[in-house]
């Protein structure tokens, strides 16, 4: 929770060690915990957030499949952000 406090406090700014870039518009947030290595997919919609696709525990690097995954979950929410959006 603190590494997607720290994404949204600091947005595009956030880079390495906490966040880098992959491919094609999509970045990493990435957390330690008791030595494992946890990787949050993620890209930008404009300005105005960070989303999240999805995590993964990453071994030596990032999977293209899951960068892939990642790519297609990005271009549905951008077909239609309301409906992949949560309101309360």
């Amino acid at each position: 929770m603190a590494r997607i406090e720290q994404l949204k406090q600091e947005g595009h700014a956030l880079r390495r060690p906490e966040a880098d870039f992959l491919r094609e518009k999509i970045y990493e947030l990435r957390v330690g915990f008791q030595g494992v290595n946890y990787r949050m997919l993620y890209f930008f919609h404009g300005n105005i957030a960070a989303v999240i696709s999805h995590g993964i525990v990453k071994e030596d690097k990032v999977p293209p499949k899951e960068i892939d995954k990642a790519i297609e979950r990005m271009k549905k929410f951008e077909a239609d952000p309301k409906a992949h959006t949560y309101e309360e």
